[in-house]
């Protein structure tokens, strides 16, 4: 996931962290009850619209984030979930996800740096230092075939 939509990500669970921060507003059954209290679900999509950010990010970290892997969120929310101090704490298994996500995708920017910057070494060298690195006894292949 690039650096960007885990930025986004990570604000729109921070919202929900602080959305949930309030026991009164969790609930089960239902997206909203209609006196501002969502589910898991119904908090990303209320929270995702209010600010404008995608859901999508932080659909996939809460899902890499529950504690059987292909649990569905709402099934999570709904049946499996005792309380809204476990919600939260699958929220922040999330945002600790996002942020080896984006410690991995800076590690594989370096690293392509880094090979980028070795080729474009290599290339920019001159055609004399390349001969120069090759063997200077002739082919024999007699002594491949042992």
């Amino acid at each position: 996931m690039p650096e960007a939509e885990i930025a986004k990500a990570v604000k729109l669970l921070d919202l929900m962290l602080e959305f949930f921060a309030d026991d009164g507003h969790w609930m089960r059954g239902g997206y909203d009850d209609g006196n501002g209290s969502h589910c898991l679900v119904g908090a990303l999509l209320h929270l995702s619209r209010k600010h404008g950010l995608p859901t999508a990010p932080a659909i996939a970290l809460l899902q890499d984030a529950m504690p059987r892997p292909g649990l569905p969120l709402v099934h999570f929310n709904d049946t499996c979930c005792g309380s809204v101090a476990e919600l939260r704490s699958v929220i922040v298994e999330a945002r600790r996800l996002a942020r080896d996500d984006a410690e991995r995708e800076r590690a594989a920017a370096a690293v392509k740096a880094w090979l980028l910057a070795r080729i474009e070494k290599k290339r920019a060298a001159p055609a004399s230092d390349v001969l120069e690195t090759a063997s200077n006894e002739p082919f024999a292949p007699e002594s491949l075939a042992a």
